[in-house]
């Protein structure tokens, strides 16, 4: 195999998981602050004397879809450029399962942050063992 396409090849892989691994892994952090952030809500607009100017959820919330579509597209270049089945599936089913928590979070059914946090944990495993999968086989695994 020609050496400039192996690394071509190899920085898509590796960009795209990477990608994954740290939008999933914001996604995470995101989502288990947001409740702390709400619950201090009262307390810091009291403490600053009702000057606060607070914005409502829906800015907060797109980060949600904004994490969707940086998941996605790191998930379809991924499964791109790797041989392994079994990680595609993984990564396919584990942003099912995300998409799926944000759309319950959305019409609020019960336990949508549950599968949230669930997908983007699993995300990041994902984009992390392909990482290092593509890593160990040297790029001939991953094309």
């Amino acid at each position: 195999m020609n050496n400039t396409r192996f690394l071509k090849i190899s920085l898509r892989s590796n960009y795209s998981d990477l990608l994954g691994a740290a939008a999933s892994g914001m996604c995470v952090v995101h989502c288990a602050v947001t409740p702390l952030l709400f619950a201090a809500k009262p307390i810091l607009k009291h403490a600053a004397g009702e000057h606060v100017q607070t914005h409502g959820s829906t800015l907060w919330g797109a980060f949600d879809y904004i994490f969707l579509l940086l998941s996605f597209l790191a998930v379809y270049y991924s499964t791109r450029h790797t041989n392994h089945r079994s990680l595609k599936w993984v990564l396919w089913v584990s942003w099912g399962v995300f998409a799926v928590g944000i759309l319950f979070e959305a019409f609020h059914l019960s336990y949508g942050h549950w599968l949230m946090y669930g997908g983007s944990i699993a995300l990041v495993v994902g984009h992390w063992v392909n990482y290092w999968h593509c890593q160990a086989s040297g790029g001939n695994e991953c094309q």
